[in-house]
């Protein structure tokens, strides 16, 4: 045969102090009249004392609940979210090591810049480069005083006689 037991006032609030915003109070009064029946004066007067203090606890979590919502409804920046919320779930921090991937750079080398030596002999009419004294260039320069001088200048080239030059060149080169 099942024996049941009546629940204590203790239970009731143990109860009612897991989820105080969604519980409802009715049967914690109800348990408390019949508990507070059977005991003396002065123990109702202890258990009552006992009891309104956890009951006053309770009421209390409900306020902050009810408070945070009121205050997260009305916040211009929204619902505070605590982070133990996301303990577990996200990951804030992160360390990813990929030299060991990463290939060692070789250094490079490079050979001196020697002088030029050039297989063909020079042909009469072919260009040779020298170098020119800073003075001489200077002076050339002063001789240019007008576009119609710039202009000169340019147009003494040759291209098709250069153009020649080179095609001949690269033929050679490639015989």
């Amino acid at each position: 045969m099942t024996t049941y037991r009546q629940l204590t006032i203790w239970d009731v609030l143990d109860e009612l102090s897991e989820s105080p915003a969604t519980s409802t109070l009715a049967p914690m009064w109800e348990c408390l009249d019949a508990e507070l029946e059977k005991l003396p004066l002065e123990a109702q007067l202890l258990t009552a004392a006992l009891a309104f203090t956890q009951i006053a606890d309770i009421l209390k979590s409900r306020a902050e609940v009810l408070l945070q919502d009121t205050r997260d409804r009305n916040s211009l920046l929204g619902p505070i979210v605590s982070t133990d919320l996301f303990a577990g779930l996200v990951r804030t921090t992160m360390h990813l090591d990929l030299d060991d991937l990463i290939e060692p750079q070789t250094p490079q080398t490079f050979k001196p810049h020697g002088p030029h030596q050039f297989s063909s002999p020079n042909q009469e009419g072919d260009s040779v480069v020298a170098p020119v004294e800073k003075a001489n260039v200077l002076a050339m320069l002063d001789e240019v005083t007008t576009l119609e001088d710039v202009r000169n200048l340019a147009s003494d080239e040759d291209v098709q006689k250069w153009q020649s030059a080179i095609t001949n060149h690269l033929n050679k080169c490639q015989r």
